[in-house]
């Protein structure tokens, strides 16, 4: 079987069929949970509040993250895509350091964001059950480690590096902004896209998978750690506002610095490549518009 390199058309693609398949599996999961209710006589208003519980949300979390697991393996068969290699203690000390800080330098400028959304009449996409123990438990698997492996398998371990042998600066902002699109809301549109930046770096710089899951999967946990803590923060005195604005210069200054220095395009992008890549993100783009206008 002849083995050749990932493509941008592969990117586009992987793109747009990874959201159609992660949620078609969703949908797919709920209706086999209706159904095993029908057959139990549960009544749909108990369907939908089992749906919205720890476990509920399990369920579908493991089948949309499923659905993106056979998206990454069926475009990176037979495919040269090296993108795991053993990783260094040293490395994984000084990732884990960067994760810490890079999510304490951003929750500022989340919140900030979060807090400006409210005033503008627009609610935010919280977690729909109750952050109690058990269902704290079932959150690292649901929002902590699954999304964390599986996110990272498509975007970094697939889309990037479909993108990369076409230039640092496009790989890294067109596969954040990808990134941020399939999050699909708009309160979540500043995190993912500096996260976004951050993890493609890392990618172009270690290529290797390992450190992005760990720099995903701690800041998820701390986040989740936090709210199970009951710690929530407004930013809306001037000084905080302030502070959220210098971290986010100072964040978004270090990696145009980092992004841009040395900056070579490898190879030009084939016309294919081009309408495949720019046709995914106005779709994606207008599924997302109407996913939070309507």
């Amino acid at each position: 079987m002849e083995i050749k390199k990932l493509t941008v058309k592969d990117s586009s693609l992987a793109f747009f069929v990874g959201f159609l398949f992660s949620q078609f599996a969703v949908i797919i999961a709920t209706c086999i949970i209706s159904i095993i209710g029908n057959i139990m006589n549960i009544d749909s208003d108990t369907l939908l509040t089992f749906i919205n519980t720890g476990i509920g949300y399990l369920i579908c979390a493991f089948a949309m993250n499923i659905g993106l697991l056979c998206v990454f393996f069926f475009f990176n068969k037979h495919k040269e895509n090296q993108i795991i290699s053993k990783p260094t203690i040293q490395k994984i000390l000084v990732y884990t350091g960067i994760a810490i800080v890079s999510f304490f330098m951003l929750y500022p400028i989340v919140i900030c964001a979060d807090s400006l959304l409210i005033k503008c009449g627009i609610s935010l996409n919280s977690i729909p059950y109750t952050l109690d123990t058990k269902n704290y438990i079932l959150s690292i698997f649901s929002l902590v480690i699954a999304p964390a492996i599986c996110e990272e398998l498509l975007f970094r371990g697939l889309i990037f590096k479909g993108l990369k042998r076409h230039g640092k600066a496009f790989s890294i902002i067109i596969t954040a902004v990808m990134f941020t699109i399939f999050h699909l809301s708009i309160s979540q549109t500043v995190y993912p896209l500096l996260m976004g930046l951050l993890l493609s770096f890392v990618m172009y710089r270690e290529n290797n998978i390992i450190y992005c899951i760990l720099i995903h999967m701690i800041n998820n946990f701390i986040s989740l750690t936090l709210s199970y803590a009951g710690v929530s923060l407004i930013f809306n005195h001037w000084t905080y506002i302030m502070l959220a604005i210098v971290l986010a210069v100072i964040f978004i200054s270090i990696l145009l610095i980092c992004i841009l220095k040395d900056n070579k395009k490898e190879d030009p992008i084939d016309r294919s490549g081009k309408i495949f890549l720019v046709c995914s993100l106005i779709i994606m783009s207008i599924i997302w518009l109407l996913n939070n206008i309507l």
